[in-house]
C-alpha cells in the first residue's frame, strides 16, 4: 500500500490537525478483506484528529457486496477518529441491463452508514468540530454519465448549494472529483473563497504506475471514461495541488482497477495530511 504524507500551513488561528484521507474503496462482492484490515492498520498507526473518505465506498449501489463487512471496517475506523464521508459516483450508480451506469439509491446502505457512531455522511452538508469544518458536496449523476463533468454543468449546480461561508475554522471541502472544480479560472474561483483544503479522489491516479509518477507530475495517462476529450493524459490526477489560495490533496485510490492482482501495477493509496499554523516572525 502507497502511502504519502503531506504537509500544509495556514494563516488560520488553530491547533496543528492530522487528516487520514483514502477513496474509491470500490467495496464490492468477494472484496479482499485484507485490504480493508490494511486501511485500518494505517490508520490506526497515524493517529488521526480524523478520517476522510472522498467518495466511493462502494462500486454498485444497487449490489454494494456485504453490508456487514463494511459495517465492521467503519466502526473499526470511527474507534480510531471521527469519520467525515462524501459521495462519489458510484455510491449512486448501478450499472443497467444495456452495460450502462443509471442511478440507484440504495437506502440499504445509507441506513447501514446511519448506524457508524463518530460518522459524518455529508451529502450537500457540513459539519463542525473545534477548529475545523467539513463540507461535502455531491454532483448529481447526470454530471458523471451525462454531462461528462463539464465545467458549465459544475458551475450551474455549485449555484444551487450552500458552500463554506467566511469563518475563522479551517474548512475542508470534500468534492469526489476534482477535474472540473480545479479547471475553474482565476474569476470562477469564488466557489473556492472560503475553503482551505480540498479532498478528492475519482481520478484513479490516471492510471499511472508509481515509477511514473515524478515523469508525469500531475497528469495521468487514462482518465475515468466519462471524461469527455480528457481521458487521455488527463490532468489533476494525484497529489498536492495548489488553486489560488487553496490547498488540493488528490487521493489516488485505495482500488485503481477492479482486477485482481493488478495492486502490484497500481498499489493502493492511503494518504497523511497534517496541518500546522504558518509561523509569523516579527522584524
Amino acid at each position: 500500500m502507497q502511502k504519502k504524507e503531506y504537509h500544509i500551513k495556514t494563516n488560520k488561528n488553530i491547533r496543528d490537525l492530522k487528516l487520514f484521507l483514502f477513496s474509491d474503496v470500490h467495496f464490492r462482492k468477494n472484496f479482499p478483506k485484507e485490504k480493508l484490515e490494511e486501511i485500518e492498520r494505517h490508520a490506526y498507526l497515524s493517529q488521526p484528529d480524523y478520517i476522510c473518505i472522498a467518495g466511493d465506498l462502494v462500486n454498485d449501489a444497487k449490489n454494494p457486496g456485504d453490508l456487514n463487512i463494511l459495517l465492521q471496517f467503519l466502526l473499526n475506523l470511527s474507534h480510531i477518529a471521527p469519520v467525515v464521508m462524501s459521495l462519489g459516483n458510484h455510491d449512486l450508480l448501478t450499472l443497467g441491463k444495456d452495460k450502462k451506469w443509471i442511478h440507484y439509491l440504495n437506502e440499504e446502505y445509507f441506513a447501514m452508514l446511519a448506524t457508524v457512531p463518530k460518522f459524518q455522511l455529508l451529502d450537500n452538508s457540513s459539519w463542525k468540530d473545534k477548529n475545523v469544518s467539513f463540507t461535502g458536496i455531491t454532483m448529481p449523476s447526470e454530471y458523471y454519465e451525462g454531462q461528462h463533468e463539464s465545467i458549465e454543468y459544475i458551475k450551474q449546480y455549485l449555484n444551487t448549494v450552500t458552500l463554506p461561508e467566511e469563518s475563522p475554522l479551517y474548512q475542508v471541502l470534500l468534492f469526489h472529483s476534482p477535474i472540473s472544480l480545479l479547471e475553474l479560472n482565476e474569476k470562477e474561483y469564488k466557489y473556492l473563497n472560503n475553503t482551505d483544503l480540498v479532498l478528492s479522489g475519482h481520478m484513479h491516479g490516471g492510471l499511472t504506475p508509481p515509477v511514473l509518477e515524478n515523469v508525469l507530475g500531475k497528469r495521468g495517462i487514462i482518465g475515468p471514461t466519462n471524461l469527455q476529450r480528457r481521458t487521455i493524459f488527463p490532468n489533476y490526477v494525484r497529489g498536492h495541488i495548489m488553486c489560488k489560495n487553496t490547498d488540493a490533496i488528490i487521493s489516488t485510490g485505495i482500488s485503481k482497477l477492479n482486477i485482481p492482482k493488478t495492486d502490484l501495477i497500481f498499489p493502493p493509496n492511503i494518504n497523511e495530511i497534517t496541518i500546522s499554523k504558518q509561523k509569523k516572525y516579527i522584524k
